[in-house]
């Protein structure tokens, strides 16, 4: 830890400094909370959509476990009761952890009072914080269907959440209860799954205190997964007209986590500067008309970006069958195969934009033609003819703004 200060202190001032404006700006301009005013019913829709959020990734998407004992330790100690009591003072301490979050939000959204709304608020946050950690735990070692029991406990939880009631904050008791017997008592350890990862982050722990890069690199090269997450195409049970499409499918399900959250983030960045005061504070931001075209320009720029890599995918498609493979699809199939899953999302994110901007008009129809004029005309000229794929990617581009700005701002 000493060493990772050493070396990336800048950047964690940086990161701390940020966070701490934008949160600022969060609690004071968005949830308009103040000494003696206690935060709007939406405001509070938005922080406890926050934390559904952050325990969406902790349970669903975190790779690293939320108990962490030395992989040594645990090796050495793991039919003992010393490992037994470590790990309920790692769970202590994190339940604890979560109460001293839950306390401080909900003081924030109080009023900084003690009062009735400062005590259900910290309670629910409270439940719901120690319920995903349990929770993440489980679905980190579960397997098959107490997977699918985890979930349908977050969607429970997370709508108890959003109810806040006596009845939802009893629901979120009940269930932080069945969450830790089934930690304590029913739960069985994922050993070998638990002590690598433990290895990997105690190697990166050490790479990163002595700034050595090299070696970060190398571990992420040999931890990079090598081979193919379910389903497999043959689950899908495909005919010889809709294998291609299945293929093209499992294409975009495959697609690294990174790349997906990347684009996300994109079009989550544009909703914020046009929809939130979250960066008022930044000179120019408060004109509705640069906001909007951030906005456009963000949009833009995520749904290019995935068009690129559905045209990368047929582009790929089309060479191995020129390079000798035999494939009962001819060029038009391909196009056409692949432009149906492009219709597909495209329809996906009108809905998803939609939902952002409040922009649910026939509009949206305009923006779904846009997008597959911008997926087509770059798809054709790249397989039909490599000299056109410039002009015809600067063009897709065009319309695609062009469609987008009119969406969002007409």
């Amino acid at each position: 830890m000493k060493g990772t200060l050493r070396h990336a202190w800048q950047g964690l001032i940086g990161l701390i400094a940020v966070g701490g404006i934008l949160a600022y700006q969060f609690f004071f301009s968005i949830v308009k909370t103040g000494y003696g005013a206690a935060a709007t019913r939406q405001g509070m829709l938005y922080v406890f959509m926050l934390a559904a959020a952050v325990n969406l990734f902790r349970v669903f998407l975190n790779q690293t476990p939320v108990f962490r004992i030395e992989a040594a330790s645990v090796l050495l100690t793991y039919n003992t009761r010393f490992f037994q009591r470590s790990l309920q003072f790692k769970q202590f301490f994190s339940a604890l952890f979560s109460i001293i979050i839950s306390g401080t939000i909900a003081f924030l959204f109080s009023g900084f009072l003690l009062n009735a709304v400062f005590l259900k608020i910290f309670i629910a946050l409270s439940l719901y914080f120690c319920n995903g950690t349990g929770l993440s735990w489980i679905f980190y070692h579960a397997k098959g269907g107490m997977k699918w029991a985890v979930c349908l406990d977050f969607i429970i939880c997370t709508a108890a959440l959003l109810m806040l009631s006596a009845v939802s904050l009893a629901v979120s008791a009940l269930s932080l209860c069945m969450v830790w017997i089934c930690v304590w008592k029913l739960l069985k350890l994922n050993l070998p799954k638990y002590c690598e990862r433990i290895q990997v982050l105690e190697s990166a722990s050490v790479a990163a205190s002595q700034n050595d890069l090299a070696k970060m690199q190398q571990m992420a090269d040999e931890n990079r997964p090598s081979y193919v997450r379910e389903p497999m195409l043959h689950h899908l049970k495909p005919s010889k007209r809709t294998a291609l499409w299945c293929k093209s499918i499992l294409e975009i399900i495959r697609m690294q986590k990174q790349t997906l959250s990347v684009l996300l983030m994109l079009l989550l960045a544009g909703w914020i500067v046009a929809r939130t005061k979250l960066l008022s504070f930044v000179p120019l931001l408060d004109d509705p008309a640069i906001t909007g075209m951030i906005a456009v320009l963000c949009t833009t720029a995520a749904l290019s970006s995935l068009y690129q890599l559905l045209i990368k995918q047929a582009k790929n498609t089309f060479d191995k069958r020129m390079l000798g493979l035999s494939l009962p699809f001819t060029t038009t199939q391909i196009i056409a195969s692949y432009g149906m899953t492009a219709g597909i999302l495209n329809i996906l994110l009108a809905i998803i934009i939609g939902l952002l901007y409040s922009a649910f008009s026939p509009r949206l129809l305009l923006l779904f033609f846009a997008g597959m004029l911008a997926y087509l005309i770059p798809c054709c000229a790249q397989i039909y003819s490599a000299r056109l794929k410039r002009g015809a990617t600067m063009a897709a581009n065009i319309i695609l703004f062009a469609g987008i700005y009119f969406c969002l701002t007409a």
